[in-house]
């Protein structure tokens, strides 16, 4: 008996010693805890691991090793999983002694007691970081353009139907722009391929800064990009990005000692309409490059042909906008302001008005808002300024007498230049007062301005001009809140004029509008006055001026003149 209990004792020691070879020359670190995860015993891979020694974390708890995951309770959310099972297994973010972050690859199995309780936890980790890096790195290598680092062919695929699925679910459009450059072959042949990757590269940088955030970038191969644009609403905000993309290549390239010039062609599909999925939608995209590369160099395209139409139509409308203080096409007619209580001529609106040598004359409705955009609308307004300065002055000196002229400028205008400084010019050298001269704002101005634009509207009024509000009623801006402004005349916007007879809303918001202007001192002027009615609506409800139909259309400079000598000569 004695005998086979000394053999059971010597077959128990070679597992005991079998078992601690295994712990100890494992190649992942193996630590034992205890049931409230004190360190028990640590393994010679574990010190090779984190570099600590197994002396320095005995008897300390196993989540020093964890403390920067989230909230610092990652062992007791694991603990709370092990109740319910025998093992966890996972990644987790660790660090070495030295401090050095690394990702464990990670198993804990727990011992339970008779009772079902946590006796031991066993702890088995390896270093993955290098084959976490590699394996990333392999992903970016097959989803990423190695040489501008944007999303290749096969990423934008998947990019481009994520977008299809975003814009179907939020009900609005997603847009495939195909861009190719223009000329790019000869950069290569002539100044080799070395300087073509860096042209590349420089084209990526200046497309990403011209698109939105959410937008995605990438190259299709050799020198075409592709663009997916999501949540767009309307076509012109396409047509706005796809300026910025042209526009973006303006300025030269400046590569080693080389200034490059380059431009782009674009072609645009849309989703729903040009395609209902991605291999549609690319092809179709691809064919409106085509054709834009076909109509010349820097252009664009849209893939439906109606599309198409439109916004060439407004892409040459912005090209010939571009010449035409140069060709000397813009004028000036005028509308006469009216006096209600005298009925004499007290002065006049100028307007602008475009004749194109091509297209004839083109309607404000359309090449303001296009001005604006382009910013054509700051040399635009100084030539304004001055031309209607030069013909309040003219007046003076052809028996019209000293008229006041109103001058509308944009939010734009007031906002990037010196407008005092662009009205002082103009009556310095034309001589005209400035008593008679009214600059008139938006609405939409006085709502959203701050205090450099109160300092330069106060400026203009200090040349001694004065400040009206055009259209006022539209953007709802309360009285009270223009009184903290240097504005001397309210305009009433021609729509409750219009609807004022019919509708009783307009008709008090009007008399509203008077009573009040009046007792924060200001003129009020109504707006698109077309018929004996209207006029008298606004005559006895005490309306200071009035401008419309009823009274004259604008007129050109030479016609306004006779206007008022023909309306003097009716006076009694």
């Amino acid at each position: 008996m004695e005998a086979q209990r000394l053999l059971e004792l010597e077959r128990e020691n070679a597992e005991l010693r079998l078992f601690r070879a295994a712990f100890d020359m494992a190649a992942e670190a193996v630590v034992v805890c205890d049931h409230d995860w004190r360190v028990l015993v640590a393994n010679p891979a574990f010190t090779a691991i984190t570099g600590y020694h197994g002396d320095e974390v005995s008897g300390r708890h196993a989540g020093l090793m964890y403390a920067t995951l989230g909230d610092g309770r990652f062992l007791d959310d694991v603990a709370e999983e092990l109740r319910r099972g025998t093992a966890w297994e996972g990644e987790a973010w660790s660090r070495r002694k030295s401090g050095e972050a690394y990702r464990q690859g990670l198993s804990i199995a727990c011992e339970h007691d008779v009772r079902g309780g946590a006796n031991r936890y066993v702890l088995m980790f390896r270093d993955i970081s290098e084959a976490r890096d590699n394996a990333e790195k392999l992903w970016r290598h097959s989803n990423y353009d190695t040489l501008t680092e944007l999303p290749n062919r096969g990423l934008l695929l998947d990019r481009l139907l994520q977008a299809l699925v975003l814009a179907g679910r939020e009900h609005c459009r997603a847009a495939v722009l195909f861009i190719g450059l223009d000329g790019f072959k000869t950069i290569n042949d002539t100044l080799g391929m070395t300087v073509g990757d860096m042209v590349l590269r420089e084209c990526a940088h200046r497309f990403g800064l011209a698109l939105r955030k959410g937008d995605t970038l990438g190259r299709f191969g050799g020198d075409e990009f592709i663009a997916v644009l999501t949540n767009i609403g309307k076509e012109d905000e396409v047509e706005a990005i796809v300026r910025t993309l042209l526009e973006s290549l303006q300025e030269p390239l400046l590569i080693e000692a080389h200034q490059i010039l380059l431009s782009c062609s674009i072609g645009i599909s849309l989703w729903p309409g040009d395609g209902e999925d991605v291999e549609t939608l690319m092809r179709n995209s691809s064919s409106a490059l085509q054709q834009a590369k076909l109509a010349g160099r820097g252009t664009f395209r849209f893939f439906t042909p109606t599309m198409d139409a439109r916004a060439q139509a407004r892409s040459r409308l912005a090209g010939e906008l571009s010449d035409a203080l140069e060709h000397d096409e813009f004028s000036l007619v005028y509308q006469p302001v009216i006096d209600m209580a005298s009925g004499v001529v007290a002065g006049a609106e100028a307007l602008l008005r475009w004749q194109n040598r091509y297209i004839g004359a083109i309607n404000p409705e359309q090449f303001v808002p296009l001005a604006e955009e382009m910013g054509m609308i700051l040399p635009i307004g100084e030539w304004l300024t001055l031309a209607a300065c030069r013909e309040a002055m003219a007046w003076q000196g052809c028996g019209v007498g000293p008229l006041r002229i109103a001058i509308n400028v944009s939010p734009r205008q007031v906002q990037q230049t010196d407008i005092a400084e662009t009205l002082r010019r103009a009556l310095d050298e034309t001589g005209l007062s400035a008593s008679l001269v009214t600059v008139e704002i938006t609405e939409s101005l006085i709502l959203g301005a701050g205090a450099e634009v109160v300092r330069k509207l106060e400026r203009v009024r200090d040349l001694g001009a004065t400040i009206a509000v055009d259209d006022f009623g539209t953007g709802y801006a309360s009285l009270s809140y223009l009184k903290h402004f240097p504005v001397d005349v309210l305009k009433i916007d021609r729509s409750f004029v219009a609807e004022a007879l019919a509708n009783s809303e307009d008709a008090r918001l009007i008399e509203a509008i008077i009573a009040l202007g009046h007792s924060l001192g200001m003129k009020v002027v109504g707006e698109g006055v077309e018929t004996f009615e209207q006029q008298m609506f606004l005559a006895e409800r005490g309306c200071d001026l009035a401008q419309g139909y009823r009274f004259s259309p604008p007129l050109a400079a030479e016609r306004f003149r006779e206007f008022v000598l023909q309306s003097r000569a009716l006076q009694p």
